[in-house]
């Protein structure tokens, strides 16, 4: 099948009709129906029947459907491609985040960047850790931001800061602002995490230490629903610091946690990145943003 056979098939499926696909197209019916007839003697089997002025899908165009509308929709990524490169003047960078940093650093980091360089362009994408290293080999991602360093010779996985977990709550736990011991979660309602990942294996073995059991009230997939869960008072949670923060930790009651180690954040993008200059640009300001992220963390109890 011709490009050109692929974009009629697809659009008098989705259509109908010829009419309806030469509009999509921007072409005359005549050659519409010209380009499908040929399509259908060429496979050799009808794609539609002709019903009351509609076309009705064979079962074999039905088939056909499912890789063409696969295929249709890479044409559709490749034309925003070239339209990107096209419109692009100071370069174009791919961030992969994880959910618990874009509303925070990744959008802080974007920020920054475009004050620096106002022609620089930006794709953001939330992405679990499990995720990274294939949205990167795939070259959906230029650069990711996660908790783990990933051990490939193809990778560049850099330290560009480090970050605590939080207590957080819907009501008070603690008489005053600062460090809170993690016994206290002994028995406490909790709102618990599903496939975390670095921070809740982290998690689950400083609790299992020191042989603290909470009381497991439900369990979240990610760290954005478990705070509102928390605002409910369901139970109270443990987050990292750039979801407590953001806006979504607005109101609550946030406490450090004695007992829980530091975590790091990594920069992981391909050793052998086609524009390494961007890419060691955004890894700098990175670093500047977590910094200043990091004294957010001061800012405990509810505010």
């Amino acid at each position: 099948m011709r490009l050109r056979q692929i974009e009629i098939f697809y659009h008098v499926y989705r259509s109908g009709s010829i009419s309806g696909a030469a509009r999509s197209l921007f072409v005359s019916q005549p050659s519409v129906s010209k380009v499908l007839r040929h399509l259908e003697d060429q496979l050799g089997f009808g794609l539609f029947k002709r019903d009351k002025g509609r076309l009705i899908a064979t079962d074999a165009a039905h088939e056909l459907y499912a890789d063409v509308d696969r295929i249709y929709e890479q044409i559709r990524m490749l034309k925003k491609s070239a339209a990107n490169i096209r419109n692009r003047r100071g370069g174009h960078v791919r961030l992969g985040v994880l959910p618990s940093l874009s509303l925070s650093v990744g959008p802080e980091l974007i920020s920054r960047m475009r004050e620096n360089d106002p022609l620089v362009s930006f794709e953001l994408t939330t992405l679990h850790s499990a995720e990274i290293a294939k949205a990167l080999f795939e070259k959906r991602s230029d650069l990711c931001i996660g908790f783990e360093r990933l051990d490939d010779s193809r990778l560049t996985s850099r330290v560009v800061g480090e970050g605590r977990l939080v207590l957080v709550s819907g009501e008070p736990m603690h008489s005053g602002d600062g460090e809170i011991d993690i016994a206290r979660l002994n028995g406490a309602d909790f709102i618990g995490m599903r496939e975390s990942g670095p921070l809740g294996t982290l998690i689950a073995s400083a609790l299992a230490a020191e042989e603290i059991e909470p009381n497991e009230m439900v369990t979240a997939h990610t760290y954005h629903v478990a705070l509102s869960l928390a605002r409910k008072r369901v139970g109270c949670t443990i987050a990292d610091q750039y979801t407590a923060f953001s806006h979504l930790g607005t109101g609550l009651h946030r406490y450090l946690l004695d007992g829980l180690p530091q975590f790091q954040i990594f920069a992981i993008s391909l050793e052998d990145h086609p524009y390494p200059h961007l890419i060691e640009g955004a890894v700098g300001y990175l670093r500047e943003v977590l910094a200043e992220f990091d004294g957010t963390i001061s800012k405990l109890g509810t505010c």
